[in-house]
């Protein structure tokens, strides 16, 4: 594990008080990824793979690095997504080549992001038995961002659809998407409730523009995501999902 997951490990754990949620919300917001089911396990998997491929012309931890580097500068492009992996792989790749792409690592990287689209599915464990004790009390939406196309095909395998009124895939998760996602459903800011495992993403936004926010810690954290807790009475931590429905039942 690295320094930066575990520091943002230690910080998902704080503990955080909160005022009594029950009987204050119509709808519940769930992030997908890291949320519902796995994901960010896959991409790190990714990248040993591509550390691999790369092994003669870089030590893992600068590829790792240039990798990140390469994510950042393509995401306000390209958005998020396994495409856009691909595309910082490949630029990652070019600039350790020297601009000059061997087949095989071309085709390698390839085969990583297929591998990495393909993955075994693995929904986290809680989850199925909170949407069960939820839904039937609240209108339940996933408010997930990344590719439209990855993001449906995730929500149809999961097979939690049924649990779910819908699905949003956000262009982004700033305090502008939130507001015009509580526009959406007719809500006022303080009458959003967001559950998720991002810091970044699904918790600091929300609690910027007054709504309330669950967080559900994941042990990996993409660094992309990685921020301090802000101090609210509006957040609660769970250790687990399933810790939620006794939170507003």
């Amino acid at each position: 594990m690295l320094p930066q997951q575990q520091t943002a490990r230690i910080q998902h754990h704080r503990s955080s008080a909160m005022t009594d949620l029950r009987n204050r919300f119509t709808h519940i917001f769930f992030d997908a990824d890291d949320t519902l089911w796995e994901n960010e396990s896959f991409f790190r998997e990714a990248e040993a793979q591509f550390a691999r491929l790369l092994s003669d012309w870089s030590g893992p931890e600068g590829l790792q690095q240039l990798l990140w580097q390469k994510q950042e500068e393509n995401i306000p492009v390209f958005g998020y997504g396994s495409k856009t992996y691909l595309i910082g792989m490949t630029d990652a790749a070019m600039e350790l080549c020297g601009g000059n792409l061997p087949l095989e690592i071309y085709t390698g990287i390839k085969k990583i992001i297929r591998d990495l689209t393909y993955h075994e599915f693995r929904i986290i464990e809680g989850v199925e038995e909170t949407l069960k004790a939820l839904c039937g009390r609240f209108e339940l939406v996933v408010a997930t961002k990344g590719d439209v196309t990855e993001q449906m095909a995730k929500y149809r395998k999961s097979g939690l659809s049924q649990y779910f009124h819908h699905i949003e895939v956000m262009e982004n998760k700033t305090e502008e998407n939130y507001l015009e996602l509580a526009s959406k459903h007719n809500l006022k800011p303080e009458q959003m409730l967001m559950v998720g495992n991002s810091v970044k993403s699904d918790i600091a936004p929300v609690i910027n523009i007054g709504g309330y926010a669950i967080n559900t810690p994941h042990e990996i954290v993409w660094t992309h995501e990685m921020m301090d807790m802000p101090e609210s009475d509006r957040i609660t931590i769970v250790k687990r999902i399933d810790d939620i429905p006794k939170l507003l039942l």
